[in-house]
Formats: C-alpha cells, sequence, structure tokens
C-alpha cells in the first residue's frame, strides 16, 4: 500500500509540474484580445486558470503524502509542490494588496 501511494504522489508531483509548465505555454501562446487596458487580459486568465489547476493538483498530492505518512524523497514530492504554488498565490495576493494600498495612500 506504501508503493501505490508513493506513486500516486509523484503523479500529481508530475501533473503539478506539467500544469505549470503549460500556464506558461498558454501564456505565451494565447493571441491577445480585447482593446485599450483590458488588452491581453486572456493571456493572464489562461496563466492563472492553470497555475490554479496546479495548486488543485498539489493540495491532492499533499493530502494523499501526508495521509500515508511517505518517507524520503516521497515525502518532498508531495510538499513542495503545495508550498511552491500556494507561496505563488500569496505572493501574488500581497503585491495587489500592495499596489491597491499604495495607489490609495499615495494619492493617485
Amino acid at each position: 500500500m506504501k508503493s501505490l501511494t508513493s506513486i500516486l504522489v509523484w503523479i500529481f508531483a508530475a501533473v503539478w509540474a506539467a500544469c505549470v509548465l503549460y500556464g506558461f505555454i498558454a501564456f505565451q501562446e494565447t493571441t491577445p484580445t480585447g482593446s485599450g487596458f483590458t488588452r491581453g487580459y486572456n493571456r493572464l486568465e489562461a496563466f492563472f486558470s492553470w497555475q490554479l489547476y496546479a495548486l488543485g493538483a498539489a493540495t491532492i498530492g499533499f493530502v494523499i503524502g501526508h495521509m500515508s505518512s511517505a518517507t524520503g524523497i516521497a515525502k518532498l514530492a508531495g510538499r513542495w509542490p503545495l508550498f511552491l504554488s500556494a507561496g505563488f498565490f500569496l505572493l501574488v495576493i500581497i503585491l495587489f494588496v500592495g499596489a491597491i494600498l499604495w495607489a490609495r495612500l499615495s494619492g493617485q
């Protein structure tokens, strides 16, 4: 049973990596639409959608690894994708809130 859960952790780590990579590819390959200020938001939507899928895969891999008490490198493969994806979204949120606060406080 331990080997099956290790395999599942590695599968979800691979799915996470594929989703993260495809997020960058989707950003590059998507043709920008819209006009003015909103031109190209569809590219950001594609990128963040794939990053959310990656966060989902990382969360599932983390839960499987945590519930099975994986050891060694499988334990790291279950944890690091979640830490990286969650850290990415936390950084985006902090930068977004910081930009809003800066605009409010600087009088712009």
